[in-house]
């Protein structure tokens, strides 16, 4: 059984991030990451087999190039990864694929096929499964009835089934319970040296420390792929992995990958400790909830090697956080941030324009928020209403909606968003406004940029300037 895995970025065309919940365009400043669920799914399909992984956001390929590729590998099963902003241009890629070779298998797996079920395949009549939920148990079992000859596969749960009389779910599959039964995603088939961080520009990877998040904020599909039971990675499972990493692959840049690194204080500390008893020299980042920080467990974290960690601040606004179901303040993120500033660990505050009961006052009085906390790097979206969230149910019984396409649900990407109080249109202009006031303050330039930064970032800076240009030309806001 030979297992062939793809990214489906072809050369001229937009990279995108396509990784559990995170699903958006690359950009100067969303970088390309390197695909954890691909390796890992690699990882288990080889024990059935070869099989082969080709990221083509790193790679520059044309369809010939690819169809070449598989022509040579001859696999039996064909895995695409797809993501909602990249849905058109994956699913060109994965017709093309069927159509050059009629015998091989094609499957697609991530969110876009878990929150849409069968609708999501309603479009592609060349696709032979998808998975729905967490894949790695579906694929699993998917090698194995494929390698004994098996036409019929109902009986696998998860699945979405091209049959003759249309697209059929199976049973849904219940969450992955012990995370350690996975194996480390198999890295030596990435092409490692080309994921880099932008503020840095060296290699990285993720590592998984854990799955789902307690939490039922409007917006967010991390329930709806991952549930709201938090389940964790093992201590030395995650510690090992580090080490792999290190010794491995040469890899010292990492981002552990999971909503809330911090919600489970014991944990994150038992990490720390066992980093720093193994002396693993390691540098890494997390993100986290602004209510899930103290000062005992940032100088862990500290010691272990973290230096940056990213936080959900996502507005300034009490009645937009309380509407969105985040549990959180504006005074809990300054408290957050001063805590980390404390303790020597820069911080990435991440924010959200245009959830419900936004208005052009709320907008601005973010945008003045964020230049005051004190952070080290700002990342924004517009609020996007993904199908199977509650924000997604409220915009379409609202008529909110403007999007034509599921491609145009980009979480990084323009708004398509109508509101009560503002146009998609204005959401997106507030969130530019946001990155051009936030990364081109003078001061901002001389504290963090200038003597510090590589010759490379200073080039993702201009384009990241040239991006902006559309939507600076109004007035600033203030």
């Amino acid at each position: 059984m030979k297992t062939y895995f793809l990214n489906p970025t072809l050369r001229t065309r937009r990279k995108f991030i396509r990784e559990g919940r995170c699903m958006q365009r690359a950009s100067s400043w969303a970088t390309v990451w390197p695909p954890l669920s691909l390796a890992t799914l690699a990882a288990i399909a080889e024990r059935f087999g070869p099989v082969r992984l080709l990221d083509g956001n790193v790679e520059s390929l044309s369809l010939d190039d690819v169809l070449a590729d598989i022509r040579a590998e001859q696999p039996d099963l064909v895995v695409v990864a797809a993501g909602f902003p990249s849905i058109d241009d994956d699913m060109a890629v994965a017709g093309a694929v069927k159509e050059a070779f009629p015998a091989v298998k094609v499957l697609g797996f991530g969110v876009y096929f878990t929150l849409l079920g069968t609708e999501s395949l309603a479009d592609y009549p060349l696709m032979d499964y998808a998975i729905a939920g967490e894949p790695e148990e579906t694929l699993e079992e998917l090698l194995g009835a494929l390698a004994a000859g098996k036409a019929d596969v109902a009986g696998i749960r998860g699945l979405l089934v091209r049959t003759p009389a249309g697209v059929r779910a199976t049973e849904p599959r219940p969450l992955l319970g012990d995370l350690d039964r996975l194996p480390f995603p198999d890295r030596g088939l990435l092409r490692n040296d080309r994921y880099v961080l932008p503020h840095n520009g060296k290699p990285f990877t993720l590592i998984q420390t854990g799955r789902g998040c307690p939490y039922a904020c409007t917006y967010c599909i991390v329930d709806a792929y991952y549930g709201r039971r938090v389940r964790k990675h093992s201590v030395d499972y995650v510690v090992r992995e580090v080490d792999e990493c290190i010794h491995k692959y040469n890899i010292d840049e990492i981002l552990f990958w999971e909503e809330v690194f911090t919600l489970d204080k014991k944990y994150a500390l038992a990490v720390c400790e066992e980093i720093v008893r193994r002396r693993l020299p390691v540098h890494w980042a997390a993100t986290t909830r602004v209510t899930a920080v103290d000062a005992e467990v940032l100088a862990a974290m500290k010691r272990a090697g973290c230096y940056l960690l990213g936080l959900g601040v996502e507005s300034a606004s009490q009645a937009v956080l309380d509407a969105a179901r985040k549990r959180q303040t504006p005074d809990d993120a300054r408290h957050a941030v001063q805590l980390c500033r404390e303790a020597g660990i820069q911080t990435m505050g991440h924010f959200i324009f245009g959830l419900p009961g936004e208005t052009r006052e709320t907008a601005r009085r973010t945008i003045r928020y964020m230049l005051g906390l004190g952070l080290d790097y700002m990342q924004c979206y517009c609020a996007v209403p993904y199908p199977g969230t509650e924000l997604g149910r409220l915009a379409r019984e609202k008529g909110w909606i403007k999007a034509e396409r599921w491609s145009q649900y980009d979480f990084g990407g323009d708004s398509i968003m109508n509101t009560d109080a503002l146009a998609a249109e204005e959401v997106t202009r507030f969130r530019r406004q946001a990155f051009r006031r936030f990364y081109f303050r003078p001061i901002y330039l001389a504290r963090h940029l200038l003597g510090k930064v590589p010759l490379r970032q200073w080039l993702r800076l201009a384009a990241f300037r040239d991006w902006m240009a559309g939507g600076a030309k109004e007035g600033d806001d203030r």
